[in-house]
């Protein structure tokens, strides 16, 4: 009987690796990339204390440092070890991401993992990989982007570094960083990326202006910097998901009986008015580069798609948060842990 449990046992596991093979690969292959960055990391409390290393990248560390304090302190985010070691890519991309979305519809590609769950992205620290992933998708018909990611989240599985590509952003952009992979840290809800990321990227730019307010004063250059630059971003992102909601709607209301080439053709026409509008919104602060600016974007559906993956629900969280918790953020990421699971 206990032999044939144990044949049952390994016939089942078998069976469970061999369905998801490929994800089982792919697990090993970002695996390694992982231990590779984590086997290669320094401990910064070494490196505070080597007279050789830059002042000035200590200077970094020690502003990360209190960054961290702050969002684990005074917003409430989950203590962890992250930050304390530093992985230096030597002026190198570290890792890339594939995004990718019909040609007639605004709706990202998920892939699936086992326990993860889904994805409307896929990762690899191998660049050649990732333009397979790539190719197999546009070769099916797909829309795709392939961007280069300098932050990343294991959301508190492993001790994350600081990367040497993170110290180029300067204070703004940096606390913005690090208190949104800090709340993936706190909160991560399965099978639910757009929920998660539109929340980091909430938490990081209200956290990041309430910590600049506070470290440098409400009249310092650094807060008033980054709070133009959070009126600027707001008036290009409502401008884009209205935009891509009447994109969608011309998607869903394509005349059935045109031909490929003529809904390209809408689709090309529709997607240049989109740039063109960018010059009458009042987004581009130097009119002389705004032209060699926009003829720079490549949009198309997997744009748009990573772009509703981060930005689409904002407006409802700064909502909830005025209304519901009169603008405490540490009461709103509270109310958040208690009400959801996290992986």
């Amino acid at each position: 009987m206990i032999k044939k449990l144990g044949y049952g046992i390994v016939l089942i596991l078998l069976a469970y690796l061999g369905y998801h093979f490929k994800s089982v690969v792919y697990g090993v292959q970002q695996g390694a990339g992982q231990v590779e960055v984590l086997w290669n990391a320094q401990e910064i409390s070494e490196l505070m204390i080597d007279p050789d290393f830059p002042d000035s990248t200590k200077e970094k560390f020690q502003f990360i440092a209190t960054i961290k304090f702050f969002a684990e302190s005074r917003l409430g985010l989950t203590k962890t070890q992250n930050y304390t070691s530093f992985y230096d890519q030597n002026g190198q991309p570290i890792l890339w991401v594939v995004t990718a979305s019909p040609e007639f519809e605004i709706k990202a590609h998920e892939w699936k993992f086992p326990i993860a769950g889904g994805f409307p992205y896929k990762g690899f620290f191998d660049k050649e990989r990732a333009k397979k992933e790539q190719q197999k998708f546009e070769k099916l018909g797909y829309d795709t982007e392939l961007d280069e990611v300098n932050a990343w989240s294991t959301l508190g599985w492993f001790r994350d570094p600081i990367l040497s590509s993170m110290l180029q952003r300067g204070s703004g952009r940096l606390a913005d960083l690090i208190i949104h992979e800090s709340t993936h840290a706190t909160l991560y809800v399965k099978d639910n990326v757009s929920f998660n990321e539109n929340l980091a990227s909430f938490v990081g730019k209200i956290g990041a202006e309430l910590f600049l307010k506070e470290h440098y004063g409400d009249s310092s250059a650094e807060f008033l910097s980054y709070k133009l630059k959070l009126e600027r971003s707001k008036i290009y992102k409502d401008y884009m998901r209205s935009e891509i909601t009447t994109l969608n709607e011309m998607y869903q209301n394509l005349d059935t009986t045109l031909a490929i080439e003529e809904k390209r053709a809408l689709k090309k026409k529709r997607i240049n008015e989109i740039k063109e509008g960018l010059l009458r919104i009042n987004y581009f602060t130097d009119s002389t580069k705004a032209r060699a600016r926009i003829n720079s974007f490549e949009f198309n559906n997997a744009y748009f798609s990573g772009f509703n993956t981060y930005s689409k629900t904002l407006p409802q969280f700064n909502q909830l948060l005025e209304e519901e918790f009169s603008g405490d953020l540490k009461k709103m990421i509270a109310s958040f842990k208690e009400k959801y699971e996290s992986l």
